[in-house]
């Protein structure tokens, strides 16, 4: 598949570069694009890249002397890989000394594993050797929480050492979608919805139809996907089973702390150093309404799956995995039928539909700065609002509302109930409020007509989320 998005990445490795001498740290869930993003980056450019494995320390040290050797032509290094870090990475330094190279480690967490003291080597590298010797040096890792702690953090010897940072995320809708220009809007977004734009689950959707590429991949016991869930748990987390649990009464509707416990029987304050490592890896996302003024305190806070895999695998893959072991897909094919684009789909589409916002916020197109985009919804959900955005200097939030439906386009009812949600929440401010309404299928005439049209009421089709 080719290589989709990430400018601003690339932009800001491509400043790195031209400073001469920088150190950067790229990090970010497993399957993220990491990788590919350095390569992408490296194409004819002097660059040395190593990926370290899971293995004893001796026999990745003898691995990059080797690589080291090759690189700056020396055969007999890299003949017997004796080498120790610090000769290995003098001989990079002192090679080519007045032109700019790269020196990129992935995977460092993997040699902070087999010796703690890597951190202090590459301190020492940096200091005495590289910094002033033309090189970027780029530490790339999957672990969120070994990268910050062994990089980033003040309790690290490389603290206050890089020169810039990257936490790489999913691709938005609109970078994803370039990739399958083949795909109707529809199949984009199931394809998006799926695989919540982490590139390497995308591949797999690449080159078939959606439906094809869902039996394959998912629905049957050789599919790459079918497994994926219980790879990443079983190699992120030490308790895997607990995490598991937690995903799966998540993906059963127990959307609060309170309920999860409920149902794994345990209390609650068992329970939340999970969910916290959940959050970290990037598959569970505690959201609150974005009104509040301290969500980290907020006690209407839930807990939703936030990896687009994971929510697919755990509502319609792992209640039919008896079926699917037996090669038989068709009752999961069946809940696939009933409620897909109804659900999954809808919800991904709502945050497709937020990040749109803030693109058309950021152009100026919608006159509103937002300093936090989410949905809202009060604790007894007699008020639920697709999409809630708030601005550091205007008191009263932009309030939208989303539709996927199949044929149908927004009705004069459905933008009529956003108003009145608007004046129960904002009393005599609703007035004031910025309204967006969100369609796949368009408006009827009715809205089509309203006076406040590109005032306070801004209507965005599928032609605006693409």
């Amino acid at each position: 598949m080719e290589f989709l998005g990430r400018s601003r990445e690339i932009s800001l490795l491509e400043r790195e570069y031209a400073r001469g001498r920088s150190f950067v740290a790229v990090y970010g869930r497993r399957r993220i694009g990491k990788t590919r993003l350095l390569k992408q980056f490296i194409r004819e450019k002097k660059a040395l890249y190593f990926l370290a494995s899971r293995e004893n320390e001796a026999l990745n040290r003898q691995r990059f002397a080797q690589m080291i050797g090759s690189f700056v032509g020396l055969p007999e290094l890299a003949e017997n890989g004796n080498a120790d870090w610090r000769l290995s990475l003098r001989l990079f330094a002192d090679f080519h000394r007045d032109e700019t190279k790269i020196l990129i480690i992935d995977e460092l967490p993997y040699l902070m594993e087999a010796n703690p003291a890597f951190p202090s080597i590459l301190q020492y590298a940096w200091d005495e050797l590289l910094q002033d010797a033309n090189v970027m040096l780029v530490v790339c890792g999957s672990s969120t929480h070994m990268m910050e702690e062994g990089v980033l953090e003040s309790t690290s010897p490389l603290y206050g050492r890089t020169t810039a940072q990257i936490k790489l995320k999913e691709l938005p809708f609109d970078d994803a979608r370039e990739g399958f220009e083949e795909y109707s809007f529809e199949d984009q977004m199931r394809m998006y919805a799926i695989t919540g734009g982490v590139p390497k689950y995308m591949e797999f959707f690449h080159e078939a139809q959606i439906d094809e590429a869902i039996c394959t991949n998912l629905l049957s016991t050789s599919g790459f996907l079918y497994n994926e869930p219980r790879f990443l748990l079983a190699q992120d987390t030490r308790n895997p089973i607990t995490h598991y649990s937690i995903l799966r009464a998540i993906a059963y509707g127990k959307h609060r702390l309170s309920e999860i416990a409920a149902m794994l029987e345990k209390p609650q304050t068992e329970v939340s150093p999970y969910l916290k490592i959940l959050e970290r890896l990037g598959y569970v996302e505690r959201q609150t309404p974005a009104t509040e003024k301290a969500p980290e305190r907020s006690k209407n806070g839930l807990y939703r799956i936030s990896d687009g895999l994971l929510s697919f695998w755990f509502t319609y893959v792992l209640p039919y995995e008896g079926d699917i072991e037996l090669g038989n897909c068709k009752p999961s094919q069946r809940a696939i039928a009933t409620s897909f684009d109804e659900r999954f789909v809808a919800q991904a589409f709502e945050g497709v539909s937020r990040q749109t916002l803030a693109r058309l916020c950021q152009r100026g197109e919608i006159p509103f700065e937002p300093n936090r985009i989410g949905a809202y919804w009060n604790r007894k959900n007699t008020i639920e609002i697709d999409v809630c955005a708030t601005s550091s200097d205007n008191a009263v939030p932009l309030l939208g509302e989303c539709k996927y439906h199949e044929s149908r386009p927004f009705s004069r009812r459905e933008h009529a109930a956003l108003v009145e949600k608007a004046r129960l929440l904002l009393g005599d401010d609703a007035d004031k409020a910025i309204l967006c309404l969100f369609s796949k299928t368009g408006f009827d005439e009715e809205i089509l007509t309203l006076p406040e049209r590109g005032d306070t009421l801004f209507l965005i089709d599928r032609n605006q989320l693409l």
